[in-house]
């Protein structure tokens, strides 16, 4: 067994699995995000103006005097990202629902984490391409959008690897594993969106396209060296592998989530699913707005100071998640959530209202605490379904995160140019209403939870059958037990 010492803590080096997928699949996406729309930004601008009217738009003084043409660009930019997003998230919401979610339950977790690693690295080449041939037509972009699609982006990688996680992890400390994995993804994005800026103004599309490629690429060798193919279940007799892929799929995820189950869980699954639409409607609106926002004046920020932020902003959720979540293990999770969530609307009120740059850097602070929830929420779905059902739950979870992702798009990518002209960060604004309604939910979840027995049901399942013991363990007592064991 191979155990890292640090004075008189050891931790055994077996339990990182999917750990470092995840950060160097993120690593590669968080460089992509600002990459992606300079690069569009770009090729819009250029195609529409020249280089040196494009240069020059960096300049605030420059930005006053072109405000008409700096809007054009900016809602055309705005309108790209919308299509790469469209594009992307449906064709990777039927993927993750019909193929790469069941085949996690029914065959092995290993393929499901690789495939996506494989297409984000396919897709980052196409633009690699386009970079090193600037007369290519920006619609040849739509073959990275399908490459990346068809292999579930990153709905499918969050889905891979929140149930590799979920499937290995003891009960006791599974909100645990699930925070750390969550703050690999907000490290990843220190590191990435940290140096994404750097490159763009000190190197060229070519170089950081190449360097997201590699990114992609270590992911995906890791994952096929180091990952294990643990099998969650078998194919039920007489039940080919078309069927289990498409006849069976959408049944199947339909009555995972929708099948009546103890103590409300169902109720309270579908509830927590709302939650986490909630909060990818939030994100997806710093995703795909947030670069735009600081380029325009009062701010106009460079490539470099936007990567500075967002590093800062996703180094202290990082950190918060690592070091702050696990000395909270004795809290009820719901209480976590409430926190994160309170956290998060504070930052995305204070992005609206921004009018310096200093005001802006704080959100850093006062946002920290909004890893939380998405922790929380995944933490508390897959203690709600037995093991052989995390592949699907996290499948549907991941079409959530997709229809989430897409509605934000279509949102605030057609919200923010209209807001252009009368308040450019009502965008923000309006994502931090949403997620009081996400607060709201949480929040009743806070007080009907006691009521409930929301033990892990594959805790409850081991115990029932014990292989050491025949006897079947009286749910009455051992629900009792759980009750007592939560006062």
């Amino acid at each position: 067994m191979a155990v890292l010492k640090c004075g008189r803590r050891q931790f055994d080096l077996n339990l990182i699995t999917v750990e470092p997928v995840l950060f160097l699949y993120m690593i590669g996406s968080f460089l992509t995000y600002p990459t992606f729309q300079a690069f569009v930004f770009d090729k819009i601008c250029i195609g529409s103006y020249n280089d040196t009217f494009c240069s020059n738009l960096q300049n605030k003084t420059f930005q006053d005097d072109h405000k008409t043409e700096e809007d054009f660009v900016q809602s055309q930019t705005s309108h790209w990202i919308l299509k790469k997003n469209v594009v992307e998230l449906v064709i990777s919401c039927f993927m993750v629902v019909f193929i790469l979610g069941p085949w996690g339950d029914r065959f092995s977790r290993k393929p499901p984490v690789i495939v996506p690693c494989c297409g984000a690295m396919l897709a980052s080449i196409t633009y690699l391409i386009m970079s090193i041939f600037p007369s290519i037509k920006k619609e040849y972009m739509y073959i990275g959008f399908a490459l990346n699609g068809l292999s579930g982006a990153y709905t499918a990688l969050l889905m891979s690897v929140y149930s590799y996680v979920t499937h290995i992890a003891d009960p006791s400390t599974k909100t645990m594993r699930v925070g750390i994995l969550e703050s690999m993804s907000f490290l990843a994005g220190t590191v990435g969106v940290f140096i994404s800026g750097v490159m763009l103004d000190n190197t060229s599309f070519i170089f950081v396209f190449a360097f997201i490629s590699g990114s992609f690429f270590l992911g995906m060798l890791y994952a096929i060296i180091r990952l294990e193919n643990i099998t969650a279940n078998t194919i039920p007799e007489g039940e080919g592998v078309c069927a289990c892929w498409f006849l069976a799929s959408i049944k199947e995820s339909a009555r995972c989530v929708m099948k009546k189950r103890q103590e409300k869980r169902t109720r309270y699954i579908v509830l927590l699913l709302v939650v986490f639409i909630v909060l990818n409607l939030g994100t997806s609106c710093e995703i795909d707005v947030l670069f735009l926002y600081t380029r325009r004046a009062p701010l106009s920020w460079s490539s470099t100071m936007f990567g500075y932020y967002k590093g800062l902003e996703n180094f202290t959720r990082s950190i918060i998640l690592v070091t702050v979540l696990p000395l909270c293990r004795k809290m009820r999770d719901t209480t976590l959530g409430l926190w994160g969530l309170a956290s998060k609307i504070i930052g995305l009120v204070i992005i609206g209202v921004s009018q310096w740059t200093w005001l802006l850097f704080l959100v850093a602070i006062f946002a920290m605490f909004q890893g939380f929830p998405a922790a929380v929420v995944r933490s508390l779905l897959s203690s709600m379904v037995s093991q052989a059902e995390q592949g699907r739950l996290f499948g549907v979870v991941a079409a959530v995160e997709s229809i989430g992702s897409l509605l934000a798009s279509l949102l605030f990518n057609e919200l923010y140019p209209v807001s252009l002209s009368f308040f450019p960060g009502f965008s923000f604004l309006l994502a931090a209403g949403i997620c009081v309604i996400g607060a709201a939910i949480m929040l009743w979840l806070h007080f009907e939870l006691p009521t409930m027995v929301y033990c892990d049901i594959q805790q409850e399942e081991t115990e029932e059958t014990s292989p050491t013991d025949n006897t079947t363990i009286n749910k009455g007592d051992l629900q009792t037990d759980q009750v007592v064991a939560h006062m």
